[in-house]
């Protein structure tokens, strides 16, 4: 008889509020309901799996039993499994631990049910009853306001509703939600209350952040993929490790050729190039659980195949067969006499093989291996058991050091120390809508690499991510650092407390089961036990903290112990950052200090410890009056931040985006200049619900301008608040051309200190969960803004090579990012005015033309102003002049994207828009570009012309050539893929096609200059070429267009030309 929980269903006690936390804990404990329908499994060449995975049995014999198995790959918090009305019990799938012992909640936790033996006709009752985190907390309040709005509402109200297994949606909570109100009495804050970290393994965000507002359920419910599998007897095999034990070159001639020795060390780097082959020494083990009391004897076979993510290329010097089998064997007569146990299944000398290198460094070779135990000596009376199992995986090496000069932890991939250049990852949306969606996480990582990021940080107060993300990394050669779920802003260090999470077994056995998960996915670099967090100081001994440090102290030592036991590839740090000073332990953390979070003046990130003091100072000495010159230990790892895990500042989404979460009111409601205080009253509360962030200085001595309002023509006095940008249109576009230059200037500055301050930065935040003003380089409707294309262009549009200005003191800068050296032929730069005019120029002294790899040239030379000391006036107001400088640099290089030995030039071009850097005062800062300003609002706009066509029948990939046909200077031009008007009329306001892969945008066109940009939709549909266009066969018909915007640039679109064979 069914034992089923009492859940009230009482829904009217809590709608005023919504949260979980209000008497609501009933009504987000949800049930899943579906029938497990199977077919004669003997009867098919298959076993019925979701995965579809090949079985060699099909011959019809008759079988004793098959038996069925279901794997819950992600469930927030706990589930209770019911399969024709009984109460299913998971069965583990650890070697140490007993069934009993994993039957614990926590979000990352895959949980295994054995749903019995197999009968004729089967269809039997699923059901799943979801219980929420025990400890769900008090959220963080709204920062102001909030009436309803159709936009807003579309987005924050969730509907609740049945969701059925197969189709793995989960509920998104009540669509009568109600926006809070500020209240006096309720927590704010990162993570409400903080008591949710005391549940442990769980999505900390989701209480609230300054960047997103609270989850009122929490994200309760199923989340990840659910599987049925029915399998030939009592033995199912999961969880493959394969582990690289040694490589060495195949071709003689080419070992330790290109040794690094960058960091002083005496490792050597393996050989560069995609056509390098490789032997691999590989550790193959696997997992079999049994079912049942007697011992089970067998074979287990292996084969090794290439294998292609299906949604991604990979560039190959000549075409490949993924279906050739590249090594395999069996190993006989092995016994299954554990209910659960590790089988190792010897070493494995795989030959020809190519290494996994990060994109930037080479391409991406994946290979998968398929394991499968069957039963021996079976005859018709005897059970056939038959398992199998596949990972895939890739061949490269993985070490870390402290680094001489940065003295932070350095990563280095198969042998060569990298740069790690990223943005922190939450997750792809905040109800978890998409997690189980291959295709919006390649979406997000494509755009990520595309700006020129080599590494993601899986922030620890979001989620492990789930298997499609990671295999998206693999396949585009982006390198992840994992952290555990664990804050500094919950887990004791500024709130909350050391001793949470409470139950710490079950804390560890989530641990546990994300390595053994994640542990073959070689874009996976680096463990973390948290986010911010206090571990154990130097020098000191476990007795002198029992208590006091985070993570706690047996979860710190376990999740060593086991990713090493586990694992064994990769580094594991207890936190991101700790403390400033002797605190600081750079075998622990990665960080003596993280942030800031404002924006900045431009000049300040060619500094060491941008926005803050050099070396740093602790609180205390703050508080003290100390001055930064005094410390003796100036050089000390805990004075200065070598591995830079957050660095962030502003975000405005264009104003498409904009137009889809905010009402019309709120559109027509810009901020007034000056602004620094994001609860003003000032400011719209649709905007501070939003998590609008001001975009003026943070500033001690009253020095700070509003990086928006430094384009408003007229210009502007001392008093800035009594003016605004007037319309919507012109605050974002403002928006977008100061991030722009922030963000550009970011990651030069961090680029110009590679290696030799820095080991490592990544942006806080890169990803936008949810539609906001705060910390993302595009929108949750993955639409890119100008902070995109900024960051994009500091880091050299794709080039790893590149030149750069140091706008501190207008010197040059040669950034080489990859191993392989370089010789620069020249540079030369030229200053032009607005209106196209060459007004100077200059060539720049090379005193070593050879550019070592992985290095910074810091040249001699630096840049003189060439301008007037005001423009011509406008409208008789006289404006501070501001010049186009343009650095090209031609160099030789080794081709890294093909062959180890031939050499390619090329030549890389670099821009900025700069003022008198002699004036830098306060009123001269804050009017600086009011002169583009009146680009913008009172001289006629620039007509550029733009000519597109697809650049081969039926592949997508589209190539624009853009001329400027104006007298002035082309600035900021920006491409958009859209659809015509009448069509988006039908379906949204919003024209653009999201996301599309642009080579270039954003874009500087002097008077005459052409310019060719490739344009790369993620799916644009079934198109047809009609009468010479490419159209969609809607009706009505549409055309695909190209649209063109920009600063001062005329609006207007042009179709996309196709050949008619299309």
């Amino acid at each position: 008889m069914k034992q089923y929980p009492d859940v009230s269903d009482d829904r009217e006690l809590f709608l005023d509020d919504g949260d979980i936390s209000v008497g609501a804990r009933d009504y987000y404990t949800l049930w899943y309901t579906t029938n497990v329908t199977a077919s004669n499994p003997a009867t098919h060449d298959t076993v019925i799996s979701s995965d579809q995975s090949k079985s060699s049995v099909g011959d019809g014999r008759r079988l004793p039993w098959i038996r069925g198995h279901l794997t819950l790959h992600g469930v927030n918090y706990q589930p209770l499994v019911y399969y024709d009305g009984e109460l299913l019990h998971p069965y583990s799938t650890f070697d140490d631990k007993r069934n009993e012992d994993v039957n614990v909640g926590g979000m990352f936790l895959r949980r295994h049910y054995d749903l019995g033996i197999w009968r004729d006709d089967q269809d039997s009752p699923l059901e799943i009853l979801v219980l929420p985190p025990p400890v769900v907390g008090k959220p963080t309040v709204d920062n102001g306001p909030m009436s309803r709005n159709a936009n807003s509402s579309r987005f924050f109200s969730k509907v609740k509703e049945q969701a059925s297994i197969e189709r793995n949606m989960k509920h998104l909570a009540t669509n009568q939600h109600r926006k809070r109100n500020q209240r006096r009495n309720e927590p704010q804050g990162q993570g409400g209350d903080h008591n949710l970290a005391k549940s442990g393994a769980i999505m900390q965000c989701t209480l609230g952040w300054d960047w997103i507002q609270p989850t009122p359920d929490r994200n309760t419910g199923i989340w990840d993929k659910v599987q049925v599998e029915w399998i030939f007897g009592d033995v199912r095999l999961h969880d493959v490790r394969v582990k690289l034990l040694d490589v060495s070159v195949d071709d003689q001639n080419k070992r330790g050729q290109f040794e690094n020795t960058d960091d002083g060390l005496s490792e050597g780097g393996l050989p560069l190039g995609d056509d390098i082959l490789v032997s691999a020494l590989l550790d193959l083990s696997v997992t079999a659980t049994r079912h049942g009391s007697n011992p089970i004897v067998g074979n287990f076979h292996y084969q090794i195949k290439r294998y292609t993510h299906p949604d991604v290329a990979l560039e190959e010097l000549v075409a490949y067969d993924d279906t050739t089998t590249l090594a395999s064997g069996t190993f006989e007569n092995v016994t299954i006499d554990h209910s659960v146990a590790e089988y190792h299944l010897g070493t494995i000398r795989l030959s020809q093989a190519k290494l996994w290198w990060p994109h930037s460094f080479g391409s991406q070779p994946l290979y998968v291996v398929n394991v499968v135990f069957r039963s021996c000596n079976n005859t018709e009376s005897e059970a056939i058991h038959e398992s199998q199992t596949e990972s895939t995986f890739g061949i490269r090496t993985i070490s870390s050091y402290t680094h001489p000069q940065t003295k932070s932890l350095t990563v280095k991939v198969n042998g060569h120390s990298i740069f790690l250049v990223g943005g922190n990852w939450v997750t792809t949306d905040q109800f978890l809508r998409y997690s189980t969606s291959s295709e919006r996480y390649l979406s997000e990582l494509r755009l990520l690499k595309n700006i020129g990021f080599n590494a993601i940080r899986v922030w620890g107060g979001g989620i492990t991510e789930s298997s499609d993300f990671y295999h998206a990394a693999d396949a585009l050669g982006l390198l992840i650092y994992q952290e555990f779920w664990m804050t500094g802003d919950n887990n004791g260090k500024m709130a909350g407390s050391y001793d949470w999470p409470l139950d710490h077994d079950a804390y560890l056995m989530n641990a546990k089961d994300v390595v053994r998960r994640l542990r073959n996915h070689p874009s996976l670099v680096l463990y973390g036990g948290g986010n911010e967090l206090f571990p154990i100081p130097p020098n000191t001994t476990t007795t002198e903290f029992d208590s006091g440090t985070s993570p706690p102290q047996d979860i710190d030592g376990n999740l060593r112990t086991f990713i090493s036991r586990l694992d064994g590839s990769r580094p594991y740090v207890s936190s991101s950052v700790t403390d400033v000073g002797d605190v600081f332990d750079p075998t622990r953390s990665l960080g003596p200090k993280d942030g800031p979070y404002g924006i900045l003046n431009e000049n300040l990130f060619f500094d060491v410890n941008p926005g803050f003091t050099s070396p740093l100072l602790r609180e205390d000495e703050v508080l003290n009056n100390v001055i930064p010159s005094d410390k003796v230990d100036i050089d000390s790892p805990g004075r200065n931040i070598g591995f830079q895990t957050e660095i962030g500042s502003v975000s405005h989404p264009e104003l498409e985006s904009l137009k889809r979460f905010l009402s019309p009111h709120a559109m027509n409601s810009v901020p007034v200049c000056g602004l620094s205080d994001e609860r003003s009253e000032a400011i719209h509360r649709e905007w501070i619900y939003f998590k609008y962030l001001p975009f003026t200085e943070a500033s001690f001595d009253s020095n700070g301008i509003d990086h928006i309002c430094q384009f408003h023509f007229p210009k502007i006095s001392n008093d800035t608040s009594s003016n605004d940008m007037g319309v919507i249109e012109d605050y974002t576009w403002s928006a977008q051309l100061a991030q722009y230059f922030q963000y550009k200037s970011l990651f030069e500055g961090y680029s110009h200190r590679m290696l030799q301050r820095n080991s490592a930065v990544f942006f806080w935040k890169s990803s936008s969960p949810a539609p906001t003003f705060r910390g993302a380089l595009y929108d949750w409707y993955l639409g890119t803004n100008g902070g995109y294309w900024g960051a994009r262009s500091g880091l050299g549009d794709g080039k790893s090579i590149r030149v750069l200005l140091n706008l501190r003191d207008w010197s040059i800068h040669v950034v080489n990012a990859i191993p392989w050296a370089a010789t620069v032929f020249s540079i030369h730069w030229r200053a032009y005015s607005l209106h196209g005019e060459l007004v100077g120029s200059g060539n720049i002294s090379i005193p070593d033309a050879q550019i070592e790899g992985n290095s910074v040239t810091h040249l001699e030379d630096h840049i003189p102003w060439v301008g007037v000391y005001d423009a011509s006036a406008v409208n008789s107001i006289k404006l501070q002049d501001v010049l186009l400088y343009r650095f090209n640099m031609t160099y030789e290089q080794l081709n890294h994207g093909r062959f180890s030995f031939r050499s390619t030039s090329m030549t890389t071009t670099n821009s900025y828009y700069l003022t008198d850097p002699d004036r830098r005062d306060r009123i001269h800062r804050q009017t600086r570009f009011s002169l583009l300003g009146a680009l913008r609002k009172v001289i006629p706009k620039v007509q550029v012309y733009a000519s597109c066509r697809e650049k081969e029948a039926l592949n997508g990939d589209i190539k624009c050539t853009l001329s400027n046909t104006g007298n002035r200077v082309a600035i900021m031009l920006k491409l958009s893929l859209t659809r015509n008007s009448s069509q988006a009329a039908m379906e949204s306001k919003d024209r653009r096609i999201l996301p599309t892969y642009f080579s270039s945008n954003y874009i500087t066109l002097l008077p005459g200059e052409y310019f060719d940009v490739e344009i790369l939709p993620h799916d644009v549909g079934k198109t047809k070429c009609s009468n010479g266009y490419i159209m969609w066969p809607a009706t009505p018909e549409t055309y695909l267009l190209v649209s063109i915007d920009g600063w001062n640039v005329q609006q207007g679109s042009v179709r996309i030309a196709c050949d008619l064979y299309h």
